[in-house]
């Protein structure tokens, strides 16, 4: 299973620890492939605020939220609640409190309905 699988699916509880290591290793990738992307569309072009500079940044910031929102079902997974409970992440302010608290809130210990305590691994 590679990296890409481990990000980019909602299937399985993740931990905290892993949560955040995905959550980091994610950011850095989405930052770095966007820079650079957008570095050679804007040598390309020869405007830093051009479409195609755009299109770049919006389709990296799709690709880095997909996994962002994979991420955060597994770890709702993992607190043995339902994945749709990621939609409380776009709620103003509250979801920012919710991200917060995925990294901090314990996850259930043992087997749920979402699979095998990630600890237990």
């Amino acid at each position: 299973m590679t990296i890409i699988d481990k990000i980019y699916t909602t299937k399985g509880r993740l931990n905290r620890l892993r949560y955040l290591k995905y959550m980091i290793l994610l950011a850095i990738v989405a930052g770095l492939s966007t820079f650079v992307m957008s570095s050679m569309a804007t040598f390309l072009t020869g405007d830093p605020n051009g479409s195609l500079v755009m299109l770049v940044t919006v389709f990296w910031a799709m690709v880095a939220g997909a996994g962002n929102i994979a991420l955060m079902v597994r770890r709702i997974h993992d607190l043995g609640k339902s994945g749709l409970f990621v939609l409380v992440a776009f709620v103003p302010v509250i979801g920012a409190v919710f991200s917060i608290a995925l990294f901090c809130i314990p996850g259930q210990v043992g087997w749920n309905e979402y699979g095998a305590d990630p600890l237990e691994d």
